[in-house]
């Protein structure tokens, strides 16, 4: 690999067509498009970067977690950790053409062992043959000076409160060992194994493309902090969306239930008249269906969000089943405004869905038949939490 100087402030590396095939043959184990992507830039920018740095002023530059630790990264977050010497580097790799800000997730940042020292902005060309390191700056000037994008959870700082000559890079680092390059970080909180193996099974659902806005910040940021429950979650999300776990319905005509689908007089000992009266058969569900009901967390902490997913399963004949399924409120006499319901074949393609209103006690979708073997999954949505029960029948 060479290194050429398109403006002598920069890095400009060069990228082998070898390490291009291997780096994309190597991203393509993970669950979705856009993961892929990240992973691909990512071990492009980390393979450019260690062959320049090593024969440079850093001959003992290393990767922060050697693999198999890394892709579980890559799988969530945009962003590659460098050990120098004692300091931690994050490596921010984009496509964009637009220099004119540096993006740099909130796990980064806000996640007390992962915060770097510094950060450097790095432009992928798109076809892989090059990689631009332009810019870099502090833990310390990100917190003053970025704005934080509460949407993507990104910190975004202006290009011209980056240093832009990464000759001052080098000079930094080897005379300025003893300064603190990071701001205060407040701890994270500690998760319970029973909350977080409910997270990795409700993250690992191959519905959420993007995992890390799923919960609130706090929650996730403890959940992937955690070596081993990181590397759960990301093993999760490896398997077929055929291969995770589904509700046999046709079990229920024997009497078999899972565990977490309990009998409606379950859920009676709630306080909520709605609940009790909607339950016992005067919204719309048949005296001989089968009735089943699951209790569904959406805020994890905040207890007005629990929901309880209601599945009628009523058979016609012993290929033909009818299917009723209802959201009625765990704690309380209305739904959550705006929270959805809705039904999804087995390729995710949603064909019915309804948004609860003010003051609704309950919503429901239409009746919708299916045949013996038939696959289909139920999904609520609520801000940006979302469950999906799959089922087959």
């Amino acid at each position: 690999m060479t290194c050429a100087f398109a403006d002598p402030r920069e890095w400009l590396l060069e990228i082998s067509p070898t390490i291009q095939a291997q780096s994309w043959q190597q991203s393509q184990v993970y669950a979705t498009s856009s993961s892929c992507w990240c992973a691909y830039i990512n071990q492009i920018c980390l393979h450019a970067f260690l062959d320049w740095i090593s024969t440079e002023d850093f001959p003992q530059a290393s990767v922060w977690y050697s693999f198999p630790s890394t892709p579980a990264f890559w799988e969530f977050v945009n962003g590659t950790a460098v050990l120098l010497e004692g300091r931690r580097i994050v490596l921010i790799p984009s496509e964009a053409i637009d220099d004119s800000e540096l993006e740099i997730p909130l796990e980064w940042v806000d996640i007390p062992s992962w915060a770097a020292d510094y950060y450097l902005a790095v432009q992928v060309k798109p076809d892989g043959e090059w990689v631009r390191i332009w810019g870099y700056t502090t833990h310390k000037e990100l917190k003053s000076l970025a704005h934080y994008d509460s949407v993507d959870r990104t910190y975004c700082i202006d290009a011209r409160h980056l240093t832009k000559d990464l000759n001052a890079f080098s000079l930094s680092y080897q005379f300025c060992r003893r300064e603190e390059m990071k701001a205060a970080i407040a701890p994270l909180p500690q998760l319970s194994t029973e909350q977080a193996e409910n997270l990795v099974q409700r993250l690992g659902n191959g519905s959420f493309r993007f995992s890390r806005l799923a919960v609130p910040f706090r929650t996730w940021g403890a959940l992937i902090e955690n070596e081993q429950w990181r590397q759960r979650l990301y093993q999760q999300r490896q398997q077929p969306q055929s291969s995770q776990v589904r509700v046999n319905l046709s079990r229920w005509l024997e009497g078999i239930y899972d565990n977490a689908w309990e009998a409606i007089e379950t859920f009676l000992r709630f306080n909520s008249n709605s609940l009790a009266f909607n339950f016992r058969g005067s919204s719309g569900l048949s005296v001989g269906s089968i009735k089943r009901a699951k209790l569904i967390d959406l805020g994890m902490e905040i207890e007005s969000q629990k929901v309880v997913l209601l599945v009628a399963f009523i058979p016609e004949d012993s290929q033909q089943v009818s299917i009723r399924v209802q959201l009625h409120p765990a704690n309380g006499e209305y739904l959550p405004i705006n929270i959805k319901l809705a039904l999804l074949l087995e390729s995710e393609e949603i064909i019915q869905e309804v948004q609860a209103r003010e003051q609704d006690n309950y919503i429901q979708l239409k009746r919708f038949d299916g045949e013996v073997g038939e696959v289909f999954s139920i999904q609520v949505t609520f801000d940006s939490h979302q469950i999906t029960e799959n089922f087959v029948i």
